[in-house]
């Protein structure tokens, strides 16, 4: 965000349960991600099926979502 031209973000994510906030390390930016799935914990029995957030459709099916930011 470029404070000379913007004051801050106004985020607009419904139907996304989950929102990332996270950095690669030495990075000079933050990541603000809507996400509808996490990954998994260390303990988790690999399954797909079992994935926390997992959103599973039938063959052909669909599903999107959408999400928007505004600078001002």
């Amino acid at each position: 965000l470029n404070t000379k031209n913007y004051n801050g973000l106004d985020f607009h994510f419904k139907d996304f349960p989950y929102f990332g906030i996270w950095a690669a390390k030495d990075a000079d930016f933050v990541c603000l991600e809507p996400w509808c799935g996490i990954a998994d914990g260390v303990n988790h029995n690999q399954q797909l099926k079992d994935k926390e957030g997992i959103i599973s459709l039938e063959p052909k099916g669909e599903w999107q979502r959408t999400w928007q930011v505004t600078c001002f």
